[in-house]
């Protein structure tokens, strides 16, 4: 495989629809790539490009597999099944849409409705934020973490375009009637719907509207009559509505001492955020071995004059190839599906 080809095939990649890459490239998509990748100790980036810009059908992937890799048709047909199941599959769905009217839950239809939210324009981003806090809520507490990592980004891209849109949210979010609890709720001493804004009206009743704690959240949710009535799943979204509350309310002293990256609206399960940032600190380490080799190569490359009297050349063609390749990850994120693409061909030439 020449450089000029796989930089070729990533350009190709990079023309996809945004959604269509983050479907095949998103930093969800990469964990698994990595998970596979791992357990049968072969690099894949490269082939879910392949695949994704139809250089390949999944057909044909076998077969590349076992040219590329050396591997048993066994192996590589395992390898195959993996990914259409976790990448392959859910890209096709994304395309053709969910056509499946019969869920098992009306949470889980309402979980997977939510987004995406990558390939929308302003306009489209500000409908959805207002349609979201206006009676759309809980379907978006219900969400993957990948969807509202996305979703916070665009939040936070809106409210800085749009100075009036934080207060319209948050006007919406305190007018909001979707129910969270099948039971009406003890409000002012009289019975009251469970709707989102009662429960903000409970919790702001009780610990008043100044900034809140972990320990005032976890004391509301332990001992509040209201919530006791809950169902386990029902208070979980309880305490992402307030975890939301805080996050939107007192920002930006809500994120104080957060890393930009972590900044959050809607809260994000804390496991995906750890699990996230191991990922980006591992890809820092390899960004950071990718400026030593650079730097190494480089001093290869400084020839002298004596060297330069000889007939053989100091740096070999498969260096330059490295050298090249090396030069293009600068243009690609870390945590990206092309940076590891092109990072996985430079060890394979270095291993020659």
């Amino acid at each position: 495989m020449t450089d000029n080809y796989l930089i070729d095939c990533i350009k190709r990649f990079q023309d996809l629809p945004e959604g269509i890459q983050e479907a095949f490239g998103g930093f969800d998509s990469c964990l698994k790539i990595k998970t596979i990748e791992e357990a049968y100790n072969v690099s894949l980036s490269f082939a879910v490009i392949l695949v994704a810009i139809n250089e390949l059908t999944v057909d044909d992937l076998p077969d590349y597999l076992v040219l590329e890799f050396k591997l048993d048709r066994s192996k590589a047909e395992e390898i195959t099944k993996y990914l259409d199941k976790e990448i392959f599959g859910p890209v096709l769905d994304l395309v053709l849409g969910d056509t499946d009217e019969d869920s098992e839950s009306n949470s889980k239809s309402e979980t997977n409705s939510f987004g995406p939210i990558v390939n929308l324009n302003f306009d489209e981003k500000k409908e959805l934020i207002l349609k979201t806090f206006t009676d759309q809520l809980i379907p978006a507490l219900l969400a993957e973490p990948d969807k509202l990592q996305d979703f916070n980004i665009a939040i936070f891209q809106a409210f800085n375009i749009d100075d009036v849109l934080e207060d319209r949210v948050e006007s919406l979010l305190y007018n909001n009637q979707e129910k969270i609890g099948d039971h009406q709720i003890i409000l002012d001493n009289h019975p009251a719907s469970p709707s989102i804004a009662n429960w903000l009206k409970d919790f702001i009743k009780k610990y008043g509207s100044d900034i809140f704690n972990e320990v005032i959240l976890a004391e509301y949710l332990s001992q509040s009559l209201n919530v006791k009535q809950l169902k386990p799943n029902e208070k979980e979204l309880v305490r992402k509505l307030l975890k939301l509350y805080y996050n939107l309310v007192f920002f930006p002293e809500s994120m104080d001492g957060v890393p930009l990256e972590n900044w959050q609206i809607f809260p994000i399960d804390e496991q995906y955020l750890k699990t996230k940032n191991q990922v980006a600190a591992q890809n820092n380490d390899l960004s950071k071995n990718e400026e030593t080799d650079k730097t190494n190569l480089s001093k290869i490359t400084e020839v002298s004059p004596v060297l330069e009297t000889t007939s053989e050349p100091v740096v070999s063609e498969r260096q330059k190839i490295i050298f090249d390749l090396q030069k293009n990850l600068t243009k690609y994120p870390v945590s990206s599906l092309e940076y590891k693409a092109v990072r996985q061909e430079i060890n394979r030439l270095s291993r020659k």
